[in-house]
């Protein structure tokens, strides 16, 4: 029984590993703070960070955008380099973003690198107490995160513990 249990478990530590570095090559982008309770004309301060798994170039220029879902107006806004230090792999960002009027509102990062978007959750601006909307997606959670990946990493993982489990299983009744 303890051999099934450490079968187990390294099959799962093997497809966590495999999972996470399979995200991990494509990069990505993080924010410090998210719009929910802004006003409209309130400024939404932060910073964006990016990661690349190949390395940043010197020419990296993030973006976040903001679409107006009820009249579909879109604005963008440049960042700035933070002056937070940098890696091989990732390089900070300040942002001010400026909702112009009340409404809900779909906001996009681009991360400059490989002009890549990042949706986030939709967000009511105007009224503080507004949770956000969230809409399924195909294998992306409300964050803009694959959840591919992890399924079929938790999924072999499984097939792997079963397959071990029936070689232990088979070798006890063959002797």
């Amino acid at each position: 029984m303890r051999r099934l249990f450490l079968v187990l478990a390294l099959a799962l530590l093997a497809a966590a590993a495999l999972s996470a570095s399979a995200l991990a090559k494509e990069g990505g982008v993080e924010l410090s703070s998210t719009p929910f309770g802004i006003d409209p004309g309130d400024p939404w301060s932060g910073t964006l960070t990016v990661f690349s798994e190949n390395g940043l170039s010197g020419k990296t220029s993030p973006s976040i955008s903001i679409r107006n879902l009820g009249t579909g107006e879109t604005k963008t806004f440049n960042t700035k380099p933070a002056k937070i230090p940098t890696t091989a792999h990732s390089s900070s960002y300040v942002f001010q973003v400026v909702f112009p009027t009340a409404g809900r509102y779909r906001y996009t990062a681009r991360d400059g690198v490989t002009d890549r978007e990042y949706n986030f959750p939709i967000v009511q601006i105007g009224d503080p107490s507004a949770a956000p909307v969230v809409k399924p997606g195909a294998g992306i959670d409300e964050n803009g995160f694959p959840v591919w990946p992890l399924v079929g990493g938790l999924a072999a993982a499984g097939l792997l513990a079963l397959a071990a489990f029936v070689a232990i299983r088979s070798r006890k009744f063959a002797h």
